[in-house]
């Protein structure tokens, strides 16, 4: 934070730009590399289009680069905070409360994309829920079946190995009324269907919020 602004930067370690070529680099159309190396292909609109969505927002952005050590690259945007009013307390305070009644309950999340998985667990990171994952759907169906403590199963549909819809038609044959939640990146509601009838308890497409997916959990368990 500076002054009334938020700054911003992305540093690499890669080829660098020559000084004459920093200022270009922001035109449409234009690269610091311009020989016919296929290294490099690109439209040359990216940092032009990063510079319009900066300024549009009352920003600036700009680069510092040494030629064949790397560059680094800033934007700003300007702070504007938000006042919390009470009822933003209040609805907090209600939160917690309903947090505190998943204490101790073990959820499986089954997701094989690391950062989807690590934005769940942060979720739900700071409740007492216990919990355990599964990089494929056959790997879901075997926890269920060898770890009874599972209250709820949090399904990524696309998955390696066996798919979302296959891993909960056989967790309900097995287990019945164990809670499964589809995730999925489509919200169409033709998958909403699927996902119903391959015997998902609900339902819920992302991106999702922490609202929304601890309300989901709490209405199962």
């Amino acid at each position: 934070l500076k002054s009334n602004y938020i700054e911003f930067y992305v540093e690499d370690t890669g080829i660098g730009i020559k000084p004459e070529a920093q200022k270009l680099i922001f035109e449409r159309f234009r690269q610091a590399e311009t020989d016919n190396s296929t290294l490099y292909q690109g439209t040359g609109l990216g940092l032009a289009i990063s510079k319009a969505y900066t300024e549009f927002l009352g920003g600036k952005i700009w680069v510092e680069s040494e030629f064949n050590k790397g560059s680094k690259f800033y934007f700003t945007i300007p702070y504007n905070p938000i006042e919390q009013d009470n009822t933003q307390e209040h609805n907090l305070i209600t939160n917690i409360k309903d947090v505190e009644k998943m204490n101790n309950k073990t959820i499986l999340i089954a997701e094989d994309n690391e950062t989807n998985y690590l934005y769940v667990n942060a979720i739900l990171s700071k409740t007492n829920i216990n919990i355990i994952r599964a990089n494929d759907g056959k790997e879901v169906v075997n926890m269920v079946k060898s770890n009874p403590e599972i209250d709820l199963v949090l399904m990524d549909i696309k998955m390696p190995v066996m798919n979302g819809f296959e891993a909960t038609k056989q967790i309900k044959q097995y287990k019945k009324d164990l809670p499964v939640i589809a995730v999925t990146a489509y919200a169409l509601h033709e998958d909403r269907e699927k996902a119903i009838n391959a015997g998902c308890d609900d339902y819920i497409a992302k991106p999702f919020n922490r609202n929304d997916l601890i309300k989901l959990i709490e209405k199962y368990v």
